[in-house]
């Protein structure tokens, strides 16, 4: 009995794979023709950011540890609390060609963490017109007192339309954000 109830299981198991299977491909491999049958304009703007995202490449590193000299200090932190403050932004260049790339420098300090360091938010978008078109970097990590540089880069996609876009930078650290913004112009 044993014999022949394996052979019968393995038969029942495969026949049902096989239905389900061939019922699942099927609605996918139509679906996926009429998505390729419509391309239009949401086509265009996800092959933006599709280019985009496959070239963005960025790196975050400690500058100098610790607590800055007084005369150096970034701000005067309120009650003996953390202070945050960002020492320099830059975007190079201001004016580009699709497929050139654009790169962001952050650098920003913290003093007054406490010893086991403190959650720390970097964020970059990137808008036109007025309107944020994406999220380059949205990241959180601990980082200890001292002066931190992150620097971001990405190639401008070929589908990318003449005109000026925004790079917004913000950092945020125990309610306190500091951000700046710079400017391109494609060409």
């Amino acid at each position: 009995m044993p014999d022949r109830l394996l052979p019968t299981l393995l038969a029942a198991v495969g026949l049902l794979l096989t239905t389900v299977c061939a019922f699942m491909v099927l609605p996918a491999g139509a679906g996926t023709g009429s998505a390729v049958a419509q391309a239009g304009p949401l086509d265009t703007l996800g092959a933006f950011f599709d280019d985009m995202g496959r070239s963005i490449r960025q790196t975050t590193r400690k500058i100098t540890g610790g607590t800055p000299p007084r005369r150096q200090r970034p701000s005067t932190p309120a009650a003996g609390g953390l202070a945050l403050k960002i020492e320099r932004s830059a975007l190079v260049p201001t004016e580009v060609h699709t497929g050139e790339e654009v790169t962001l420098i952050l650098r920003y300090a913290i003093s007054g963490a406490p010893a086991k360091g403190v959650v720390v938010r970097e964020k970059s978008t990137l808008g036109r017109g007025g309107k944020n078109l994406t999220v380059l970097k949205d990241e959180s990590g601990t980082k200890e007192n001292g002066t931190w540089e992150n620097t971001l880069s990405f190639a401008v996609p070929g589908s990318a339309k003449p005109g000026q876009y925004t790079v917004s930078m913000q950092v945020s650290a125990q309610g306190q954000t500091r951000s700046t913004r710079h400017a391109f112009t494609v060409r």
